[in-house]
């Protein structure tokens, strides 16, 4: 199962390239991030440092808009395994569930990104830093599967998070394996950044390209076509038609009668 997922994705990432570049449009909140002293840039990441000024406030405004698009994008992503699968009409999610899902989707990282940066700042302050960050790793790996949750099975926001700790429970190997892969994957990104540092390269930049255009789209449409699985007439009819190799094309090397070859002969 777990060779029948990671394939799949793989397959879903290139079927679905265009959506994946459509990333390369946060790109531009990157540039504004640089003009803002609070922002800093490191392993593909956005990092943000609180001080009370005017110009802090102009910078969370201009974050939670980053945020925004991030969450429209997220729900784009999952929603082309969905359409992949169970043959979804664009037109109609769009009109009736795309544009609210995204919302639902903001709202989840919204909290969840300040729940964990209540938990770190919490943790520095009472100096058990490794605990806090170790805390908010298992909470943010336990929820992964909410925006999936939200665009697959259409849930409000607090049964997605019941969903998504259920089927962490039913499915604890994959997920596991999941997160292991985005962490190796996230880990040749940082080595890439590293390298072209040193090359006095815009690492730093590239890295966070990497991130925006692969590691995030492969790793919820990984999430997501695990996540769907959990249907048995998908999960059937997706391990069926994996089982069934495809008919090669047998290519014949023949001249139609009313037809020339290239030498003039019949």
């Amino acid at each position: 199962m777990i060779r029948l997922v990671l394939n799949k994705s793989i397959e879903e990432y290139k079927n679905n390239i265009k959506v994946a570049f459509s990333y390369g449009i946060l790109f531009i909140f990157v540039i504004l991030f640089l003009f803002f002293n609070q922002f800093f840039l490191s392993s593909g990441t956005v990092h943000l440092i609180y001080n009370e000024s005017i110009i802090t406030i102009f910078g969370l405004l201009l974050g939670l808009i980053f945020l925004y698009f991030f969450s429209f994008f997220v729900s784009l992503t999952v929603y082309s395994t969905k359409r992949d699968v169970q043959r979804m009409d664009f037109d109609i999610y769009w009109n009736v569930l795309l544009k609210n899902v995204s919302v639902k989707i903001f709202v989840f990282y919204f909290f969840l990104s300040l729940l964990i940066y209540t938990i770190l700042l919490l943790g520095l302050y009472f100096n058990f830093l490794l605990i806090s960050s170790l805390i908010s790793l298992i909470i943010s790996s336990l929820l992964m599967y909410v925006p999936q949750s939200i665009v697959l099975d259409e849930k409000k926001l607090f049964f997605a998070i019941k969903e998504s700790l259920l089927f962490w429970k039913n499915n604890f190997l994959l997920s596991i394996i999941i997160i292991f892969l985005g962490a190796i994957i996230l880990s040749l990104i940082i080595l890439i950044e590293f390298a072209l540092e040193l090359l006095f390269l815009p690492g730093v930049i590239v890295s966070f390209v990497l991130v925006l255009i692969f590691l995030v789209p492969f790793i919820e449409q990984l999430k997501s076509y695990a996540f769907v699985l959990k249907f048995n007439l998908i999960k059937q009819s997706e391990v069926l038609s994996a089982q069934v190799k495809p008919k090669k094309i047998v290519k014949i090397n023949a001249i139609r009668l009313r037809e020339k070859s290239k030498n003039g002969k019949i």
